[in-house]
């Protein structure tokens, strides 16, 4: 058996790398304006896929995340959980705008799915349609509640705009205290279209919320690790606050994004990667794959750099959401 301390992913920082996104697709069906369209290539194979998810897994790898794109556009998905699951994966995510989930859920729980974050920006029907880019609400909320029956643990992810942000956050917390879900608020990354829109950080939305519920209180429900959400309770939610801008959580960042191309990045914002999918039609044995990969983990930067410059030729979906 390895010795412990080579069963960690490890940067030069003493950050343990123990998450991974995997993008399944950079296809999306909705056309969100902080996000918006992108140019759509075909994805890895199940089979690339798989493989790669065992060599990440043994090195450390106990949560994976599912993104796109929007993942469930991908065809067979839930076939291809059900073969990750089988592999001991110790938490089994997704990350959906929950348009498609209504009829898969209880697919996707079976299995082996053990979570799913939500995109949700309105509940309103016209607020939502014109962030979405004209989609329906109603059919993303039947995804929610089925999801909850069927027995995902459910998030709903909000991103705030300057314009409308005070409607968002009513609208996603009276939804959010009726389903006794948590909701995460996130600054909006100036990536892509989100360059063109103005966001708002998480102090005021957190002056909002005290406004309107009165002073934070403790959430000892919720487990506190090296993910980026700090969280507060207010009222009745369990509220998540994301401030990669003016909150930077670079130093605790435990995670590795896999794009749908096959491309490990170490930092959404950095453009450095490693082609994992070209390693594989190289024929790479599965621990020449881990000496490449230790290797580029090595090497993360400390910190982003939004601070200094977006990233406007980029999209959302084209590095995993």
């Amino acid at each position: 058996m390895k010795p412990e301390e080579t069963l960690v992913l490890k940067d030069t920082y003493g950050r343990i790398h123990n998450y991974l996104r995997l993008s399944v697709t950079d296809a999306c069906n909705f056309k969100c304006r902080y996000c918006g369209p992108g140019q759509v290539h075909s994805p890895l194979d199940d089979d690339h896929i798989l493989r790669l998810c065992a060599v990440f897994h043994n090195l450390g790898i106990e949560t994976l995340r599912l993104t796109g794109g929007e993942p469930l556009v991908r065809r067979n998905l839930v076939d291809l959980i059900a073969a990750i699951s089988q592999m001991g994966i110790k938490d089994l995510a997704m990350t959906t705008n929950g348009y498609l989930l209504a009829p898969s859920a209880a697919a996707l729980k079976t299995a082996g799915l053990d979570r799913v974050n939500i995109s949700l920006d309105a509940t309103a029907t016209d607020l939502f349609a014109n962030l979405s880019g004209g989609f329906p609400v109603d059919v993303v909320l039947a995804g929610i509640e089925e999801a909850l029956k069927v027995g995902l643990r459910v998030k709903l992810n909000c991103v705030p705009l300057q314009e409308t942000y005070h409607d968002q956050v009513n609208q996603v917390m009276a939804f959010a205290a009726s389903h006794r879900v948590p909701v995460r608020f996130i600054e909006l990354m100036p990536i892509g279209a989100g360059c063109a829109c103005h966001g708002v950080g998480t102090a005021t939305i957190v002056a909002l919320l005290v406004s309107q519920y009165g002073e934070a209180k403790a959430t000892p429900g919720v487990p506190v690790g090296q993910g980026p959400a700090v969280y507060r309770r207010f009222g009745k939610v369990d509220v998540g606050l994301i401030g990669a801008l003016t909150d930077c959580f670079c130093s605790r960042c435990n995670r590795l994004r896999l794009t749908s191309q096959g491309l490990l990045r170490a930092c959404l914002y950095h453009p450095e990667s490693l082609d994992l999918k070209a390693l594989l039609d190289e024929g790479r044995t599965d621990g020449e794959l881990e000496v490449e990969i230790r290797r580029f983990v090595a090497g993360k930067k400390l910190r982003h750099g939004f601070e200094r410059q977006g990233m406007p030729g980029t999209t959302l979906a084209s590095i995993g959401g």
